[in-house]
């Protein structure tokens, strides 16, 4: 079994790190401790991003709302508050916002997302075309589809 790597830390709420999609505002909490980090995102994504795999694992609670998810080919799972996604590394997935605003913590376990997310904000930002995207999620790992 592979040990992973984790520091000992105490990281205060008002310290995280903001990053902006077009429909979320993802807070990094907890990177750079380790082989884990976690995010905490407000979303009102209605379509969700185009279903994808990467090379850590992850787990998705909803804290406030309600958020669908998609896994590999399954049906849409809609769920409120406590809803729980597992996600192994490489495994097809997506979620969306049906209505209002979900608040979802997410555990990153592996490979950082942190710069990930970083890098797709940018290009969002900067109304990167779709290619450049898909170029930027490839250098992390992300693979759409």
């Amino acid at each position: 079994m592979t040990r992973l790597r984790l520091e000992p830390a105490v990281l205060l709420g008002h310290d995280a790190e903001v990053v902006k999609y077009p429909a979320d505002e993802i807070f990094l909490r907890a990177v750079g401790h380790g082989d884990v980090q976690v995010a905490d995102y407000r979303s009102e994504d209605r379509e969700g991003p185009p279903a994808h795999s990467h090379p850590w694992d992850e787990v998705q609670i909803v804290v406030e709302g309600e958020a669908e998810f998609r896994i590999a080919d399954a049906d849409w799972v809609r769920g409120g508050s406590g809803t729980v996604q597992l996600l192994p590394q490489g495994v097809p997935h997506c979620i969306r916002v049906p209505e209002g605003v979900a608040r979802i913590i997410q555990v990153s376990i592996g490979a950082p997302y942190d710069a990930f997310a970083r890098e797709m904000a940018i290009a969002f930002r900067d109304g990167a075309p779709l290619d450049q995207i898909v170029e930027a999620a490839a250098r992390h790992g992300v693979r759409l589809g």
